[in-house]
């Protein structure tokens, strides 16, 4: 009897322990950063940092260092081994394994994209007289002119903006890629009016596809829809139409005329990117003023997965990096934000906190642009 008591005893003792073990509350695991982190940070008319970001070798903390200053745009290649930037008069290459620089083309540039196989970018340029011109380069610096835009003086009556301005903009948009041959730009105000001989005259407010096989073909359908993003490894192009209502996906817009996307997950979020090397794209939704959810579609029937709570919401100017696992992401926002977010979990850090001021960040990081992410 004692033997028995003894064990039943003991069974209680440890079921007791169990039970308050299992009803003891769950401490969330804040994510954790590893690999390299590049983003553009500080507010600067000449140009920002180029700063490099590591978690640091004691595990607690992170450490940076400025790889290089005077950088207006940044743009990493898809394989994420090369970086574009652009300075007040040029676009250069850095190689992100060996940080070797290489300039590529003189000017004052912007608007950089690459094209999907890599070896190939986009870009705008400001000429000495005014106008704005659309170029395609390789890695060498040869470019090609694909657009030169006839009425980069309108650009600031039509848009209400200083000359100034107009000249920076011009009156035609950034160009995406859509495939290594083939890339699309917005113009926005008014048609060629004395173009040259054999060449196409082109209606004002158009969405223009550029065909880039031997001599540039560019052909033009009315503007409909504004591209939100285009994957580069697949075939997922997600757009919105003009009155910015519901979210739409197509499989490719090659033929602008005849596209007829198909309605998407939601129509108040907001494309948060592709995964890294991956068409799994990601959305973010505020479920409140002081909360969000981020979710995924699944790739291959773009049914929408479950969503994660956010204690935090983001402004429309954040911008975000997924990675690989397509399990983390990366959030720099105004005015001085870096966030690592769980995106199965919800749970959020800030990268450099502040005692006593939830979810502040480092004053030297004002306006963090998180460019490119290189795991390990």
């Amino acid at each position: 009897m004692h033997i028995v008591g003894r064990y039943c005893i003991a069974v209680g003792m440890i079921s007791c322990a169990l039970f308050a073990a299992c009803s003891r509350p769950t401490v969330p695991v804040a994510p954790k950063f590893t690999g390299r982190l590049l983003l553009l940070a500080g507010e600067n008319p000449n140009g920002a940092d180029l700063v490099e970001l590591t978690a640091a070798s004691s595990g607690s903390g992170y450490s940076h260092s400025v790889v290089t200053s005077g950088v207006f745009e940044a743009a990493a290649s898809p394989d994420r081994t090369q970086l574009l930037y652009t300075t007040k008069d040029e676009i250069l290459l850095r190689d992100l394994g060996t940080g070797a620089v290489k300039p590529l083309v003189k000017g004052e540039n912007f608007c950089l994209d690459w094209a999907p196989d890599g070896k190939h970018f986009s870009f705008k340029q400001n000429s000495t007289n005014s106008q704005t011109r659309l170029y395609v380069s390789d890695l060498d610096g040869k470019t090609k002119l694909i657009w030169d835009d006839p009425n980069a003086h309108l650009g600031a009556s039509a848009a209400g903006q200083s000359s100034g301005t107009a000249r920076a903009a011009g009156t035609f948009g950034c160009a995406r890629w859509l495939a290594p041959d083939r890339l699309i730009f917005d113009r926005f105000i008014g048609s060629v009016t004395k173009p040259k001989p054999g060449s196409e005259v082109l209606k004002p407010n158009t969405t223009t596809l550029a065909t880039l096989n031997g001599a540039v073909k560019l052909s033009d359908s009315d503007k409909k829809w504004i591209i939100e993003g285009v994957c580069q490894v697949g075939s997922a192009v997600f757009l919105r139409a003009q009155d910015q209502s519901q979210l739409l996906i197509a499989k490719n817009i090659d033929n602008l005329k005849t596209l007829n996307p198909k309605p998407g997950p939601c129509s108040s979020c907001r494309f948060a990117g592709f995964a890294a090397k991956s068409c799994v794209p990601f959305f973010i939704e505020d479920s409140s003023s002081t909360s969000s959810e981020v979710f995924y579609l699944n790739p291959t029937n773009w049914e929408r997965q479950r969503a994660a709570h956010i204690g935090q919401t983001f402004s429309v100017s954040a911008r975000m990096l997924i990675n690989s696992a397509a399990r983390l992401m990366v959030v720099g926002d105004v005015p001085a934000s870096l966030f690592l977010v769980d995106t199965e979990t919800g749970e959020i850090a800030p990268f450099f906190p502040k005692a006593g001021v939830p979810g502040a960040s480092d004053d030297r990081f004002k306006s963090p642009v998180p460019v490119v992410w290189i795991e390990k």
